[in-house]
């Protein structure tokens, strides 16, 4: 929670280090994102992503709508997809 100017996070407001771990999982799920948006889409919405207060954002909003799509190419895959 954000209480005045305080970030919720001590860190939300460093950017995120190009080497590193967090910075590779925004990449891998960019291209998940590019998948399911396209790659314009997608490209648009992660280059707004700059600190790691935009990262938690963006890992927030695209994970339900990639479990979402997991789900249904699993359930397509078991045979549910008939």
């Amino acid at each position: 929670m954000t209480t005045g100017t305080t970030p919720a996070h001590e860190r939300d407001l460093e950017p995120v280090p190009d080497s590193s771990t967090l910075m590779g999982l925004l990449h891998v799920l960019r291209k998940a994102h590019m998948e399911l948006v396209g790659k314009d889409a997608a490209h648009q919405r992660f280059s707004q992503v700059a600190t790691r207060r935009d990262a938690r954002q963006y890992i927030d909003e695209l994970m339900p709508h990639l479990m979402k799509e997991r789900e249904r190419r699993r359930h397509h895959r078991h045979g549910g997809g008939k």
